[in-house]
C-alpha cells in the first residue's frame, strides 16, 4: 500500500486502536442493557452525547441513536449510503431521532484514522459531509496509488489545504478524541463495525436495514410497528 502520510500521528494512532482491541479481550461482553453511553448533562445535547460528539437533529428528539463506525469498513458504507438517507428523512429530520456518530476506526487502521482525524478537524458543518464521501468513495481511496493526495482533495472539498491536513494529522487533542471514542465504544461492548445504541441500549446482532430500525423506534415511541417493506411490496405484487 503506497500511503505517504509520514507523521508519527499515525503510529499513535494505530497504537490507539491496537489498545482498544486489547481493552475488547479485557473487558469481555457487556450487556445490552448497560447503558454505557450516557454521558453528564450538556446543554444542547442529550443523554446519550458528549460535549464532543457529532450529531444530527434535535436535541429534544425521544431517542438517540448512537452508531459507532469507520469510514474503512465496507458494512458501514453500505449502511451510510442505502439505509442512513431513509433513516435521516423519515425520523431525524421529523425531530423523533437524533443521530451520533462516533469513530471506531476498522483496518487498514492507518486510513481509518487519518480520514476520522480529517473530519474531526474540518468545519463542523463539514463533518457528516467528509464521512459520507468517505463511505462512498472507500474503495477508491483504499487502491489510489496516491492516498495522501486523495486525502488533500477531501481536506480541500472542506475549506482545508495540505497544510491544515498536515497539523490535523499531529492535533493532540484531535488524537486523544479519537482515543476517547474507541474506550468508549469499547467499554460498551462494540466487537464490530457498525454497532448502534438506542437511548443507551445496544442493538441486537442483525440490525441494519431500515424495517429493523423502524421496528425498534416503534417499540420505543409506543407506536404500531410498520409492516416490513419486504411484506408489503409482497402483498402489493399478489404474490
Amino acid at each position: 500500500m503506497n500511503f505517504n502520510i509520514k507523521t508519527d500521528s499515525l503510529l499513535k494512532t494505530a497504537a490507539l486502536s491496537l489498545a482498544a482491541a486489547l481493552l475488547l479481550g479485557a473487558c469481555g461482553n457487556k450487556s445490552n442493557d448497560t447503558n454505557d453511553l450516557a454521558g453528564s448533562s450538556v446543554e444542547g445535547r442529550t443523554a446519550y452525547e458528549t460535549a464532543s460528539d457529532h450529531a444530527l437533529g434535535s436535541a429534544d428528539a425521544p431517542i438517540t441513536i448512537v452508531e459507532y463506525a469507520s469510514v474503512t469498513c465496507p458494512h458501514c458504507a453500505t449502511w451510510s449510503l442505502s439505509v442512513f438517507p431513509e433513516l435521516k428523512e423519515k425520523y431525524i429530520n421529523t425531530g423523533k431521532v437524533r443521530y451520533v456518530f462516533r469513530p471506531f476506526p476498522t483496518p487498514p487502521v492507518d486510513l481509518a484514522n487519518a480520514g476520522h482525524l480529517l473530519a474531526s478537524c474540518a468545519p463542523e458543518k463539514k463533518y457528516f459531509d467528509l464521512l459520507h464521501v468517505q463511505f462512498k468513495r472507500q474503495v477508491q481511496i483504499r487502491q489510489a496509488a496516491d492516498i495522501k493526495g486523495e486525502f488533500i482533495k477531501l481536506a480541500k472539498s472542506a475549506g482545508m489545504n495540505e497544510a491544515d491536513f498536515d497539523a490535523c494529522m499531529v492535533n493532540q487533542e484531535k488524537l486523544d478524541l479519537l482515543q476517547a471514542a474507541i474506550v468508549a465504544g469499547s467499554n460498551a461492548g462494540v466487537t464490530g463495525t457498525p454497532t448502534f445504541f438506542f437511548n443507551g441500549k445496544k442493538a441486537p446482532t442483525g440490525t441494519f436495514d431500515i424495517d429493523s430500525f423502524e421496528k425498534i423506534i416503534a417499540e420505543i415511541l409506543g407506536e404500531p410497528v410498520p409492516e416490513s417493506t419486504e411484506k408489503s411490496d409482497t402483498e402489493d405484487t399478489g404474490h
